[in-house]
């Protein structure tokens, strides 16, 4: 873990300890405990052939919940632990802590998440580092705030930072760390009762490699969401964004010069929701800046279709497919671009109260530029989890 965010998040703990001190509740703990295999194909997606890997891992989950008048809190504590060492295994260990506080009051909501998390980093979605795999830590600072300003209008505000840093990789090119912290005001307006109204705004800063390379972006959207009946919704953003890249070229002690670049275009969402007693579906369509361990900001666009499905009280069905494309400035030279599709079906069985079955299957496909490649990936999983009575914690 960093460092730098233990004093920050510790001082949060404490504080939702005292809030909850004070109001008259009960602690919940609901743990649940699994057992997981995965194989897969190629793991690494790696341009080389690459013998297929099955591993196996223990899950343990702990969320323990309060809850009293306008308070809400939660502490998140979650475990993946696998027969194989390092970083590099789809089933490679990891642990996350998520924290979160709500504070209701007749006009105001205020929710805080803070999170501490090391884990294996980023399979599927990027060659250098999938290749061998390296461990990421992260910690995460996340502040919602919601004035309802009248009966119709609501003002929100959303700001939030984070900080990745990687462990050292087996290959020639690596992730830099990075500090990532955004601020979006926004406006919803409700228009009809089934229809609102939203302006939002965002400005965001992207450090890597120890200030070296630096983005700033700002983005300005319109958007709406429609009730259309009692099965359909659909809501849409689209705005205008602008980044600006900037680096620092040293010889040595001795600064050679400070290079910038800009880059303007449009950001969208656009969502579509049917959603009946026993079927969900979900179809979303994006484009937008987002930080992920190369020099500067990416922008990403994608495509999303998901279902799920309740076939009988004890059997659900989840499945969809997912295209990413996403668009990397270089420091030298031309834009990285890789394409990614993910198909996935699985399938949960609740056969006694207490015991779920999970299986699930997944086809991954990458196609990259530089160096021009495809590669591909099949895998499947199984899961058993066990929960257990809830404690309650006076």
């Amino acid at each position: 873990m960093t460092r730098r965010g233990r004093p920050r998040y510790s001082m949060i703990m404490a504080a939702m300890c005292m809030s909850s001190a004070v109001k008259a509740g009960v602690w919940v703990t609901e743990p649940v405990l699994g057992l997981t295999a995965d194989y897969s194909t190629n793991p690494g997606l790696l341009f080389v052939d690459h013998a297929a890997e099955t591993h196996g891992a223990v899950l343990i989950d702990t969320p323990t919940t309060y809850h009293a008048d306008a308070l809400s809190l939660a502490i998140l504590p979650s475990f993946r632990i696998s027969d194989s060492s390092g970083y590099s295994s789809i089933a490679s260990d990891y642990a996350h802590l998520t924290l979160q506080g709500e504070v209701d009051s007749d006009r105001d909501s205020v929710d805080l998440t803070a999170r501490l998390a090391r884990d294996s980093s980023l399979y599927y979605d990027y060659i250098f580092n999938g290749s061998s795999g390296v461990r990421s830590d992260t910690t995460l600072f996340d502040l919602a705030w919601t004035r309802a300003l009248t009966e119709r209008l609501n003002f929100n505000l959303e700001t939030n930072s984070t900080r990745v840093v990687y462990g050292t990789s087996g290959t020639g090119v690596t992730l830099t760390d990075y500090r990532y912290s955004s601020s979006a005001p926004s406006l919803s307006w409700r228009a009809s009762e089934r229809t609102t109204l939203t302006a939002n705004g965002s400005i965001g800063v992207y450090d890597s490699a120890g200030g070296l390379t630096k983005s700033a972006s700002s983005e300005l959207e319109l958007g709406a969401t429609r009730q259309m009946n009692e099965l359909w919704s659909f809501s849409t953003m689209a705005g205008y964004s602008r980044q600006s890249n900037t680096i620092e070229e040293f010889y040595g002690p001795y600064l050679l010069g400070t290079y910038r670049s800009t880059n303007t275009g449009t950001v969208f969402t656009t969502k579509l929701v049917r959603q009946t007693e026993f079927l969900g579906l979900t179809a979303t369509a994006s484009r937008s800046l987002v930080p992920t361990g190369f020099s500067f900001l990416s922008l990403q666009s994608a495509y999303e279709l998901h279902f799920h499905y309740q076939w009988t009280p004890r059997w659900t069905i989840d499945g969809g497919a997912r295209s990413l494309r996403s668009t990397e400035p270089q420091v030298l030279g031309t834009t990285f671009d890789q394409s990614y599709w993910t198909y996935g079906l699985s399938a949960a069985w609740l056969f006694t109260e207490k015991w779920t079955l999970t299986l699930r299957g997944s086809k991954v496909s990458a196609n990259y530029t530089s160096p021009p490649d495809w590669v591909a990936a099949t895998g499947f999983t199984v899961q058993l989890s066990r929960s257990f009575a809830p404690i309650k914690w006076q």
